[in-house]
This record gives structure tokens, sequence and C-alpha cells, in this order.
């Protein structure tokens, strides 16, 4: 995406319109970006993630099966998720159905009228959904963990909530929450394949005449001072399973792009991360090592994971640890740096052809900063990564008495 790929307009009603056309494809990927997560759900933990649900419930013109029917009888899609910072309506459908999509998209998110019969039936689908998360321990783990590192700030909690949480959730409080953020400061609609930017605007004017005028965006909740933590629980898995880390770089620190380089070649997606290779592949302790870092308004979080047998547990977490000191010791050689840039290079020019992810990416950049990072901006900024900067960062956030730790191991 270079920075003259997508343009962005105000319509009348105050509501941003993203648009990039995008020729050769008979598909248009359309969607609501709303800054709106988890960490805005205030004393309801999981209203964000409930409503997200429950858009999809009912709107003043539509029951649930006219809107779930609305896109798939074309051949269409519909869905929905929510994160810590954002909550995402979109489609994707024929462009021959664009506007059948933009009709849908601006009424479940504009107009949802929560049918209380409804917000109880789907409590319990989410229940369940609460339930299958903490049957998996690979994420059970690090829902906990994040709980651990941000404790007593709102990116603490869970994005579903418990079942506790989520059984006191009202129906007033999804009008109160959509009344807060749902406003048209607050929300981009992005509209990326094979469309025009007059239709777009027009369609996206005739169906979001009734966004709210814009308001003053959330604000944000000053973190709490970090204290490193270790716990140990026993759980009814055979495996045992463990994360380490600790706070990183906030989304808008520069030094992020180095800290994605070094997390890509430490634990990253690719076969040949050095976790892999010395862990799974040297010794087969594993089958699944990696490391993570993710980046928030105001803070990030760096982390390490492994599952094994508990008997591997020690010695696969001392192989961990000592490559992150490597890393903290040792500059990267030219042709290690150079092959490293490259390998994250093509994994974001591949990323970039994800044109659902792409209209993402675009609607939280407006949200956050008024634009969004093209891809050139981000490969300029790997190319410019030094080996010295690769370790100044290291040994800041590669440093384990700084890491909290938690573990989960087989009850006896």
């Amino acid at each position: 995406m270079t920075r003259e790929d997508y343009t962005v307009h105000t319509l009348p009603n105050g509501l941003r319109v993203a648009h990039k056309r995008v020729s050769g494809t008979r598909l248009v990927h359309c969607g609501f970006i709303i800054h709106s997560g988890s960490r805005h759900d205030g004393d309801h933990p999981g209203l964000a993630h409930c409503l997200e649900h429950m858009v999809f419930k009912g709107t003043q013109k539509r029951k649930t099966l006219q809107v779930l029917n609305h896109l798939e009888v074309v051949g269409g899609e519909m869905n929905a998720f929510t994160t810590k910072d954002l909550t995402a309506i979109y489609a994707s459908v024929q462009s021959s159905h664009f506007a059948r999509a933009i009709d849908i998209l601006c009424d479940i998110t504009l107009n949802s009228n929560f049918p209380e019969k409804e917000l109880q039936k789907e409590k319990r689908v989410i229940a369940e959904e609460i339930l299958m998360y903490q049957d998996t321990p690979e994420e059970n783990i690090y829902d906990e963990f994040q709980e651990m590192v941000f404790r007593g700030h709102p990116l603490a909690h869970n994005i579903l909530g418990s079942v506790d949480s989520l059984g006191s959730i009202r129906q007033e409080d999804l009008f109160a929450f959509t009344r807060a953020h749902y406003n048209a400061s607050n929300m981009v609609l992005v509209v990326i394949g094979n469309v025009g930017l007059n239709r777009t605007l027009d369609l996206a004017a005739r169906y979001s005449s009734a966004v709210p005028a814009g308001k003053s965006r959330p604000a944000s909740v000053k973190l709490p001072a970090y204290t490193p933590e270790s716990l140990t629980k026993e759980t009814d898995h055979v495996q045992s399973y463990s994360i380490f880390g600790g706070p990183a770089y906030a989304e808008n620190d520069p030094r992020r792009w180095t800290l994605l380089l070094l997390n890509n070649l430490l634990g990253g997606p690719g076969l040949n991360s050095r976790l892999n290779l010395a862990i799974r592949e040297k010794y087969g302790l594993t089958y699944h090592v990696e490391s993570g870092y993710q980046a928030y308004e105001e803070t990030g979080l760096f982390h390490c994971y492994v599952s094994c047998e508990p008997a591997q547990m020690q010695r696969s977490t001392e192989l961990i640890l000592k490559e992150l000191k490597k890393l903290c010791e040792k500059e990267l050689g030219p042709l290690q740096l150079s092959g490293y840039k490259n390998q994250l290079k093509g994994q974001m020019i591949m990323g970039d052809e994800n044109r659902s992810g792409l209209m993402v990416h675009i609607g939280k950049g407006i949200l956050r900063y008024g634009k969004a990072h093209s891809l050139q901006d981000v490969l300029n900024e790997i190319d410019a990564i030094t080996s010295d900067k690769l370790l100044e960062v290291a040994r800041e956030i590669f440093n384990p008495d700084k890491f909290s730790y938690l573990n989960y191991i087989p009850a006896p």
C-alpha cells in the first residue's frame, strides 16, 4: 500500500469513509472500524464483545434471520470481532452486491435494537464461548498472563469477560455503550475493492444517516506501576504450559519496529525462528514454541510461550532464556541482519494482499493517527534498523529479571 492507494472523505454527517480502489477483482471488502474494545467495558467486563454479538440480532427494521440471510443469500459473508482497543463489523461480497452490503452494515451498526429475548439467548452462547476458551490452555494462559502484567488497568481483563460479568449485562448497558462510542468521530467506514469512489460515497451517505454526531474519543487510563509476578498453577491438562515476558513499547514508539524484527527472528511464524530451531528441531522437546509482541496505545506486551511434557519444561525454558541472552550479547552480522529483514519484509508484503486485514489496518490508522502507515513506510522503517539498535532493544526488553512468569502444570 502506498500513500496514494486510499483516500479519506468526510460525509456531511461527520462520518469518515476510507476508499481504496482495487481493479482485477470481483470482490469488495467493507466494514466499520470502531474505537471501542474491551478496555472500554467499564463496570461490565465483556460488554464490547457482547455488543459485537448482538448487532446481528435485529434492528429497527430487520429481525435476526433477515440480518443473517441478507448477504448469505448472494454468497457474501458478514462478521465481526472485538479486540482490547477496537471493534470491527465487516462484510465481503461481490462488487455487484456492494449496495446490499453497505445497507446491512449501516443498519446493524447504527440501528440495532438488542431484543431482550435475543440478549438472554446470546449470553448463553457467549458463556459457552468463555468455557471453550477456558478449556484451551494456550488461549487461557495468555489471557491470564495479560491480567498479571496489566493488573489494575482496563487492558488486564479478558475480552470475553467472565460468566459472572456477562450475566450482569443488561439491554440498557448495550444502548449506553453505543451512545458513548458508536459516533461519527469514533468510527471509520473502510471500503476496499472494485467499486468507484462516487458510488461508495453516495451509498455511504444514503445509509449512514443514523450515525450520531462526533464526540471526543475515549480517554486513556494511566498505567499503574508494573511489578513482576510469578505464579504456578495446577491444572487437569496432560501437558505443562509456560508463558513469560513483560511490558514493551507502545504502538507509536519508533523502537517498536526494532522489537518487531527481533521478535520475528526469535519466535515468529517462520519455521527458521531461533526458538523453533533450538527447541523443536534440535531437541524435539515441543510441538509449539513461540514469542510474540503486541503493541497498544500506551504500552505493549512481549512474551515467550512453550508447551511440552512436564519433564521437558525446565529444559525448554532454559533454552528459551539462552536464546534471549544471545540476542542481548552479540550483534547480528550484516548477512544475518539482511536476511532477517528480507524475511520480515516478505511477510509484510504478503500480508498486504489480505484485503480484510488491510481494511482493519487502514481504519485503525485513521482512528489513531489520522492516517495509516503505508507498506512502503513500514519497509523503510525495517531497512533503517541497525545491529546496534537491535542489541540496545534486546537488552532493554529481554531482561529475565523484569519478566512475569505463569506456569500451568498437571495436577498430581
